[in-house]
């Protein structure tokens, strides 16, 4: 699962690189053969690399990559609001400051607990019932899915959450202010 995680988030990175220059369409062939090159060369020192920096990879990038390609493509995508992005950001930064030791309450093992994890996985599905919107419900969902079956990490968050979400979703919202 891990590999075709990794195929689909470099996928996307071809995707959106190649729409630059190219058409949509022309971009989602790039981002074949990029995810089709992740998979055969697996076994190669620059894609292992990738995998041991990006690894556990969970479900949301993958998720999020699969998203804005669609989104691109023309399919209907609810767009993140900035309130939300802000608050996911402020949140996720003292998650990570928590998982760290840099404050006295450790959030990330409540990710290896199942009633936590049932009602964070509940409040998820909750917010999406309130705003109207499934992709992260989805998220939520199968990261429970995945972490149950025990594929991959042993701790929900990791199925659910990823460090380079940081540095995206502040990417976003400075380029959501020009």
């Amino acid at each position: 699962m891990e590999w075709i995680a990794l195929a689909l988030v470099m996928a996307w990175v071809g995707y959106a690189l190649a729409g630059l220059f190219v058409t949509p369409m022309m971009a989602l062939g790039v981002a074949g053969l990029l995810a089709v090159a992740v998979l055969v060369l697996r076994g190669s020192l620059p894609v292992a690399g990738m995998m041991a920096l990006l690894a556990p990879l969970g479900v949301m990038l993958p998720a999020l990559a699969l998203r804005h390609m669609a989104a691109d493509l023309g399919m209907a995508v609810v767009p993140f609001g900035n309130l939300e992005l802000l608050l996911f950001l402020l949140g996720y930064l003292v998650f990570l400051a928590s998982a760290m030791g840099l404050v006295t309450v450790d959030l990330y093992r409540l990710g290896y607990a199942p009633v936590p994890v049932a009602v964070m996985v509940l409040a998820v599905c909750g917010y999406g019932a309130l705003s109207g919107t499934v992709f992260l419900p989805v998220v939520a969902v199968l990261g429970q899915a995945f972490w149950v079956v025990g594929w991959g990490s042993s701790n929900w968050f990791d199925h659910v959450l990823h460090a380079v979400l940081v540095p995206v979703v502040a990417v976003v919202l400075i380029l959501g202010l020009f």
